[in-house]
């Protein structure tokens, strides 16, 4: 055992970088994400026996009062915006030596080297699981004696200290999101769950050996039974760069494919399937008190049964890597544009501006070169304009005076190859008059006398910081 005790009390916590870990990251991905995108198919019938499965934990003293506002839908929504932690403990009874035992930790409920803030839209049409690596370098509350105090050191130590209460404090913490739901994810329940399903499909570039993980493949794609499942989530060697981000990258790739087995007509229209799944399922799982009723569940399950595979996106929170070459610091200017959409119950990432008749804007302004001239005659108009401008993110290289002050209409000046930017640019200024005399890669604006003020301009970026988002209805190749 090792202590930590960077900024607080000491936490005995175990390193665990073996294959356990690994398994229950998949583990936690899996059980959850078919609940989510299967619950509404069983009915009613059934599910009375299936919550008696789910094991129910109430942590609401632990939370205090200091917490997050609950999220308002952004939209008119019949139901909620839900925030759902997930967690997977790694206690491992009964599993063979090797594994640890929860009695190591000072909670007793294990580690949770994994965790993953869901964001489920309150009109339903969008779920965005955020992975948070097991060593993020954080400072989070304190738990239990010294409550009042902070901690620096790795994010998992929370749920060894203080179990889910613990883990939900640090989260509120370091994102502003109110968490209103969890759900913890015994390891023990995977393999059931993938037998349960038939079986899950995965798509290799080449062929593996894998001494450690016991997974042996060749190229192509292949039906992972449990066991095979199990040994694919525990790689890391001979393949990819063999860290645990690039394995977390490759376990949202199955987790994917999961999505897709669990919403195909092959179990959504066999109720014997169906329910062994949601059986295997639900005896895996520890709720909170609230969605742990028969109520509950139902209400959750008919808000969930527009969700397709296409609706549900996975990503890895960006993070930039620490000093010492073994944990990751969260990128706090890329991490917090996901939690403002998670408070603000809008899309991540935002979906870009699309002018009336056009296709949407490709260019953002941050990327985009303007000078600012006054041909209104109306004295500090550029400078006003400039200033609007460069709030919305463009990059102000001047302003100055046209050769006319009679201008009645703000005109856009780029150069032809300049023209996608020039897009941006109008949209921007709300300007009503383009011409292509200018040269190189600067534009010009012109403000003429309909100058109101600049609008903003969203840009969707193809990459989130350290992370791409997955679609669940996307065939990936891994290898």
């Amino acid at each position: 055992m090792s202590t930590s005790t960077t900024g607080g009390t000491p936490v005995t916590e175990r390193e665990r970088r073996g294959s356990g870990v690994a398994r229950k990251v998949t583990a936690v991905f899996s059980v959850l994400t078919v609940v989510i995108t299967t619950v509404c198919a069983v009915g009613w019938l059934g599910l009375n026996h299936l919550t008696s499965n789910i094991t129910t934990i109430d942590v609401s003293s632990q939370l205090g009062t200091d917490r997050p506002t609950e999220v308002a839908p952004s939209v008119k929504a019949t139901y909620a915006p839900m925030n759902i932690l997930i967690m997977g403990t790694d206690t491992r009874s009964g599993q063979g030596s090797g594994f640890g035992s929860a009695a190591d930790t000072s909670s007793g409920t294990g580690h949770s080297d994994t965790v993953i803030l869901l964001h489920i839209s309150g009109d339903r049409t969008r779920a965005l699981g955020v992975s948070l690596p097991r060593d993020s370098w954080v400072t989070r509350p304190q738990c239990g004696a010294n409550a009042n105090g902070t901690y620096t050191g790795k994010f998992n130590t929370a749920f060894a200290v203080g179990g889910p209460a613990c883990t939900i404090k640090a989260v509120e913490a370091l994102t502003q999101v109110r968490i209103d739901h969890f759900v913890v994810v015994n390891f023990l329940g995977f393999e059931s769950v993938v037998n349960a399903l038939g079986g899950v499909p995965i798509c290799l570039t080449r062929s593996i050996n894998d001494v450690k993980s016991h997974f042996v493949m060749k190229a192509g794609t292949h039906l992972l039974n449990g066991t095979q499942a199990l040994a694919f989530a525990r790689l890391r060697h001979n393949i990819g760069d063999g860290s645990d981000i690039s394995r977390e990258d490759r376990q949202q790739v199955f987790m994917s494919s999961v999505v897709r087995t669990a919403t195909s007509k092959g179990v959504l229209t066999n109720p014997v399937k169906l329910y062994e799944v949601m059986d295997a399922i639900t005896k895996s799982l520890s709720v909170d008190k609230d969605l742990g009723s028969l109520d509950a569940l139902k209400n959750f399950a008919e808000s969930l049964q527009g969700v397709t595979p296409s609706m549900v996106k996975f990503m890895t929170v960006p993070w930039t890597p620490r000093s010492d070459g073994e944990n990751v610091l969260w990128d706090t200017a890329k991490a917090n544009k996901i939690w403002q959409a998670f408070r603000n119950d809008t899309p991540y990432p935002p979906k870009s501006t699309a002018p009336s008749g056009q296709k949407a804007l490709t260019v953002a302004p941050s990327k985009i070169y303007v000078k600012v001239l006054n041909g209104s005659g109306i004295t500090g108009r550029a400078k006003l304009a400039a200033a609007q401008l460069e709030k919305l993110g463009f990059v102000i290289v001047g302003t100055g005076t046209a050769k006319t002050s009679k201008l009645a209409t703000t005109t856009v000046s780029y150069a032809p190859s300049m023209v996608e930017a020039s897009r941006t640019l109008v949209y921007a200024t709300r300007a009503t008059a383009t011409d292509t005399t200018a040269t190189g890669k600067t534009l010009v604006v012109t403000v003429g006398k309909d100058w109101t003020s600049a609008r903003a301009v969203t840009v969707a970026s193809s990459s989130s910081g350290s992370s791409s988002i997955k679609s669940a209805d996307a065939v990936t190749c891994v290898g």
